[in-house]
This record gives C-alpha cells, structure tokens and sequence, in this order.
C-alpha cells in the first residue's frame, strides 16, 4: 500500500482500498468487493469514534468530503 496522499483504490471496482491496524498486524481490503459495502471497524478508531464510527462506504465518503 502506498504511503502519502495518495490513497490506492481497488483494482476491481475502483472503491477506494480501506486498512484496519490491530496491534504489530495490519489488514488491506476494498469495501465494496469484500464487505457489501460495509466498513469494518479499526479498534482504535472505533473506541475512540464510538457511534461516530462510519457505518458503511456511503457513511465514510459523506463525511470525507
């Protein structure tokens, strides 16, 4: 996965590629192909967000921007 400003997209649909970090590991995958359009939860971000968290792709992109 890149690092910088540039956020890499799926190769299949072009949704942009989501990553979850749990401790020394780390995890890669496209919400749209993988989930059905559902963002999994980062447990830190999660824990800090709470019901702020994102529900789904939709959700993350309204507030992105």
């Amino acid at each position: 996965m890149p690092t910088g400003g540039d956020q890499p997209t799926c190769p299949r649909c072009g949704a942009p590629v989501q990553r979850i970090v749990y401790a020394a590991n780390e995890t890669n995958y496209c919400a749209t192909c993988q989930t059905g359009g559902k963002i999994l939860a980062d447990r830190m971000l999660s824990q800090l967000l709470n019901d702020d968290w994102p529900r789904t792709l939709d959700e993350w992109e309204e507030r992105m921007g």
